[in-house]
């Protein structure tokens, strides 16, 4: 039987294997396409280095040296000291590598369309899930994510929003096999890196969604809460394409 590293156990799973291309350049290029599409926002700092070697499945010295080379790119400036990292830079990608966007795109989203579709599957069924089994805790929980949501005055906040919020739905879910399975296929689904992209040509759509979402859930609406997941989950894909377009100069 084939396996499924998307669906699979927990250990790291090496999303970066792609023929003849060498681990770094692959890195290199997911990461600029990271920031192309608004996974990483310019101010942001960079999970560790030790975070992306396990998250990927690749060696610490291969981290380093993508990092290197988008640092020369100007995409990335590393900062030293106790508060120091990885920082998103301000240049803009479309200048300085949109070349590199459109190439990895254009290779993953054809190959990844069967995999969004499956996702979105997935999270759907959390939702039901999750709006059948939520305790008025988790109501709590959730109106308050959404609020964060809502109040968030940069893409970062959003996406930091985005994350507790989802969390939070698919814990009301009360399953860890769901949990489990909903990481592997965002990590799968976002170049590796499992943090969703968001710029905010789409933030107010996902505001929209999102009150739909937590909505159905907090009412204990079971099938309106699948159909919501479904189709807010596809904005991740929609988001990709704007980010193709952009780097063909559309």
């Amino acid at each position: 039987m084939q396996s499924h590293p998307d669906v699979g156990d927990d250990r790291p799973v090496d999303l970066l294997g792609d023929g003849s291309r060498t681990k770094t350049t692959s890195l290199t290029d997911r990461l600029v396409t990271a920031i192309a599409v608004g996974e990483y926002s310019p101010g942001e700092r960079l999970p560790p280095e030790r975070d992306l070697a396990a998250s990927l499945g690749v060696s610490r010295a291969t981290v380093r040296q993508a990092l290197q080379h988008v640092t020369e790119l100007g995409l990335i400036e590393i900062r030293r000291g106790r508060a120091g990292g990885a920082f998103v830079a301000s240049a803009s990608w479309e200048d300085v590598a949109p070349e590199v966007a459109r190439r990895t795109l254009e290779t993953e989203i054809p190959r990844l369309l069967d995999l969004y579709d499956y996702r979105c599957m997935v999270e759907g069924m959390i939702a039901r899930a999750a709006a059948e089994r939520r305790t008025p805790d988790d109501v709590a929980a959730l109106e308050k994510a959404l609020a964060e949501f809502g109040a968030a005055t940069s893409m970062t906040e959003a996406r930091n929003a985005d994350r507790r919020l989802h969390g939070l739905v698919t814990a009301a879910a009360r399953n860890p096999h769901l949990t489990s399975l909903s990481a592997h296929l965002t990590a799968a689904a976002t170049l590796g890196f499992g943090v969703e992209p968001y710029t905010q040509e789409f933030y107010d759509e996902a505001l929209s969604q999102h009150v739909e979402l937590v909505g159905h859930v907090v009412r204990g609406e079971v099938d309106a809460a699948g159909r919501s997941a479904q189709a807010h989950f596809r904005l991740t894909l929609e988001t990709m394409r704007a980010g193709l377009q952009r780097a063909r100069g559309g």
